[in-house]
């Protein structure tokens, strides 16, 4: 696997041709727990600040 964090096209190509839509074996998350979820990489969702 690449250590980069750049996705390469054939990967990309990959992603995008993923049908697995059966999520039926996943539990459903309660709104508790969807408010305790955070970003595993927090710096990739930190906020920019927007020059006008």
């Amino acid at each position: 696997m690449s250590t980069s964090q750049e996705l390469s096209l054939k990967r990309i190509a990959e992603i995008k041709l993923f049908k697995d839509t059966d999520i039926s074996d996943c539990p459903e998350l309660t709104a508790e727990q969807l408010k305790q979820l955070k970003p595993r990489y927090p710096k990739s969702f930190a906020r920019k600040k927007v020059v006008s």
